[in-house]
């Protein structure tokens, strides 16, 4: 216990705070059952079951690479990972890195990854990945040193136990691409956007805590079309608030109905463009190059 207490007290020093995850994190992702699968067979199998991967020569993930548009969830796989393996999660944000001013930036890398070398039991997230791991021909020179100061770092953090580095990026193309070769990310995951069905399972789990009559689902998330986990929560948030105002109003239940949510749909514009899910294609194509990728987009 004073073990730990010191570990937290020190990582609380450079900004870093372990969250416990509720278990439902991941039970709460809802219509990406290619990506939890995926995940659960490749991520957590090997990490819940160590002695049985050793056995077999399967090596435990120590690093993963999660890229694709914004709001499609890249944060909630991050924290769901945490919450089924029951371990902590510690987000670190390319805003701290900052926070002692630009001439320091590499040198606060190489603390937080000092301090982290102490911890286990930890999902370590870094959002924004790109932010510290910029390709030189697009960085500066202090964006250049930690750039370097990443590629020296990511080895070194290979050889903790029971310890996942989950990075997330919106645009992998501007990563180093020393960061991308082979032997670097365990997994490098695309989580793109998701079909009619997968958008319907997550309108059913946001209506669920909701006063809800007749609503044709199907329809709903037919007009939903390039519609994110993020979106869906933000249009059923505001189609519940608008049933919320009508019931006060008329002083007599009101249920939210299809039309309800169609007008919600009508006020929000979608996250993800066409021009975004073509990009996403193009960076599939360029750096996923192992077959799970591809089983990801099936039936799309």
């Amino acid at each position: 216990m004073a073990k730990q207490n010191y570990q937290t007290e020190t990582l609380n020093a450079c900004g870093l705070y372990p969250e416990h995850i509720s278990i439902e994190e991941w039970d709460n992702i809802a219509g990406m059952e290619r990506e939890k699968q995926l995940i659960e067979s490749k991520i957590l199998l090997p990490l819940l079951n160590h002695e049985l991967a050793k056995k077999h020569g399967v090596s435990t993930p120590k690093v993963l690479l999660l890229f694709g548009p914004p709001g499609t969830g890249k944060t909630s796989f991050a924290r769901g990972i945490a919450s089924k393996l029951g371990w902590s999660f510690i987000e670190v944000s390319p805003s701290q890195l900052i926070c002692d001013g630009l001439d320091k930036q590499a040198f606060w890398l190489r603390t937080v990854f000092g301090e982290l070398q102490g911890v286990d039991k930890a999902v370590i997230f870094f959002d924004e990945f790109e932010q510290m791991a910029l390709r030189p021909d697009q960085a500066s020179p202090v964006e250049r040193m930690v750039s370097s100061e990443m590629l020296r770092q990511l080895p070194r953090f290979r050889t903790q136990e029971e310890v996942l580095l989950v990075c997330a990026t919106n645009n992998i193309k501007i990563i180093n691409p020393a960061l991308l070769r082979v032997g670097r990310f365990d997994y490098i995951l695309p989580i793109g956007a998701i079909n009619a069905q997968e958008r319907q399972e997550v309108f059913s789990l946001y209506l669920k805590h909701m006063n809800t009559g007749e609503i044709d689902l199907g329809l709903i998330a037919q007009r939903a079309e390039r519609y994110t986990p993020a979106d869906i929560e933000a249009v059923c948030t505001n189609a519940a608030q608008s049933a919320f105002e009508k019931e006060t109003t008329l002083g007599s239940d009101y249920k939210l109905g299809t039309e309800d949510l169609l007008q919600a749909l009508e006020n929000h514009k979608a996250t993800i463009s066409e021009e975004d899910l073509g990009r996403f294609q193009e960076d599939i194509d360029q750096f996923c190059r192992a077959d799970y990728c591809r089983l990801l987009l099936e039936d799309e």
